[in-house]
């Protein structure tokens, strides 16, 4: 385990020891791009992170990022487009819903 600080805009940054579970990058698309990554902490919460490049001149990258205490409260975080599924994957979290 390591000792992480995460970058969020507009509040404060998450600060923890924990490692992480899983990453996902999309394809760079007209200079933009978004990272997605899921960490666990010593104590067993989530952190999820959310950031979207871009290479343009006078842009900036934009940084989000949640504390959670449930894989329910992760996958409400990521939602559920294809890059959020293959961090899914990754991480070994069931993204479908039972229907009886």
């Amino acid at each position: 385990m390591e000792k992480v600080t995460l970058k969020i805009d507009n509040a404060p940054a998450i600060r923890f020891t924990g490692e992480r579970v899983a990453s996902a990058r999309s394809a760079e698309n007209l200079g933009c791009w978004a990272e997605l990554a899921l960490y666990q902490t010593k104590r067993g919460k989530y952190i999820c992170h959310s950031i979207m490049r871009t290479i343009w001149d006078g842009g900036s990258d934009q940084f989000d990022g949640k504390t959670c205490q449930t894989l329910e409260e992760v996958k409400e975080f990521f939602g559920h487009d294809r890059l959020a599924k293959e961090l899914y994957s990754e991480a070994s979290i069931d993204d479908s819903v039972e229907v009886e």
